[in-house]
């Protein structure tokens, strides 16, 4: 996969304190960075979906309630 460079403007406190703890980690600061954003993106992913399927689950005359607690489930376990 492509890889799209970008230039990205912190306060110097963030910048130092992600670059030690990138170097704790035995990482770069790019890898770091990128792992840090890959975690907050999966975990608003599952989120949205949690709260749609919340929204699904909220009318229980007109769907399955089963088939959404179930998806609920999935999504709280992260399958």
């Amino acid at each position: 996969m492509k890889k799209v460079a970008l230039t990205l403007r912190l306060p110097p406190e963030i910048y130092q304190g992600a670059k030690e703890m990138a170097k704790e980690k035995g990482k770069s600061f790019s890898c770091y960075m990128r792992e840090l954003l890959e975690e907050k993106l999966k975990e608003e992913r599952r989120k949205r979906l949690f709260d749609c399927f919340s929204l699904v689950a909220d009318d229980a005359e007109e769907v399955d309630v089963k088939y959404a607690f179930e998806a609920q489930r999935r999504v709280v376990l992260g399958e």
